[in-house]
Order: C-alpha cells, then structure tokens, then sequence
C-alpha cells in the first residue's frame, strides 16, 4: 500500500493535496512544521478542525505531526508586498524538515502544495528536483518529492477542486484574528486577498 507525507497548513493547496492523495486510496500522513510565525499557532488549530472533518471521510488519514523548527524569529525579515509573500528558504526548510519523518514512515513521496506563481529562488522545479536529489543521495533511500498543482492559478484550483473538497473550511492569513473564541482571517493581508481573489475567480462563494 502506497505512503505519501503531505505538507499540511489547512490553506488551500495543501488541503487539496490532501484530499488528491487521499482520493488516489493512499496512507497519508499530514505534517504541520511550526518554524515560529506569528500566525501559525491559529493557524494550527484551523488546520486540525479540517483534519477532524477530513478523518471522518478516509479512514486512511493519520494524526497531523507536529514538527517544531523554530527556525524563524523576529529578526528574520519576512517580506510583504501587495503581490506576494517571501519567506526566505521556505521550501527548502520545510522539505528537508519533513523527509527523515517520511523516510520513518517508509513513504514514497513528501507533496507540497506549491503553484509556483511566483518566482521565488526555492520555488521552480529544478530547485525542487534537486532537493529531492540531495534527500535521496543523504539517506540512500529514494524519496519523491511532488508537487502535483505546480503551474496552475490559484483560481483554477478553487474551480476544479471545489466539488468535493471543503475549501470554505481552508485558512489562510498573516493577521488572524480571535473573536468569541474564533478564529477568523483578517481579510486585509496577501494571504487573505489572494483567497478572495481566488474564489471570486472561480465564482464560488465564500
């Protein structure tokens, strides 16, 4: 029986990686890597409100895994524009991260829910091929690494996997916010603009 890590935050491309490889009758073990963003901690608990729901539907999905890096502090600069948000060796942080969990598991593959729409230095194929190369050649033991949604928009994805995957239940934002004991998105930060955009693309409500 095939095993695959995914790389899980709740948002929506993980959330529909998820969801693929979990359609394709796969183990799957999630994986939540907390690199000590300030968002991160609501975002953890959106994230497993999904799993729970996710659980009741494949019996396949195991408990989320929690990694702790703390990789990331207050002096690091993490930069945001209208267009985008660069968070310097994001990628490669949480692939190298995830891998010796993966290879414990005996799994074939690690998946990220990378588009690649922006031209980050650690976000394009080869960067990411050589990534999987070197975890291959470290553990000599092969470890794909996949990123089944590369080169579609984030609008494209909403539309085609909206059907069947709760992506209403999917978070995302650099602000969240705590109101009655609920955590909502600020509806003002890249990340926030970038999910409306998407739903309004795909002409599906939020």
């Amino acid at each position: 029986m095939k095993k695959s890590v995914v790389l899980f935050s709740g948002g929506v491309e993980s959330t529909c990686v998820l969801y693929l490889k979990l359609s394709e009758g796969q183990v799957v073990y999630p994986v939540y890597v907390k690199c000590g963003m300030p968002w991160e901690r609501f975002e953890y608990v959106k994230a497993t409100e999904l799993w729970q729901e996710t659980k009741r539907r494949f019996s396949k999905l195991m408990p989320i895994k929690v990694l702790s890096l703390k990789t990331y502090h207050k002096e690091h600069k993490v930069i945001e524009t209208e267009e985008e948000l660069f968070i310097p060796l994001r990628n490669l942080t949480l692939l190298t991260a995830v891998a010796g969990y993966a290879l414990s598991k005996r799994a074939e593959s690690v998946s990220i829910g990378s588009l690649g729409l922006y031209p980050f230095p650690d976000n394009n194929l080869a960067y990411l091929k050589e990534v999987e190369r070197l975890i291959t050649e470290g553990s000599k033991q092969r470890l794909k690494v996949e990123v089944p949604l590369f080169g579609m928009e984030k609008g494209e994805v909403v539309k085609r996997f909206s059907k069947w995957v709760p992506l209403h239940r999917t978070f995302s934002c650099v602000n969240p916010v705590l109101r009655n004991g609920n955590v909502l998105h600020c509806g003002r930060c890249i990340k926030c603009k970038e999910r409306e955009e998407a739903f309004k693309e795909a002409q599906i409500p939020l």
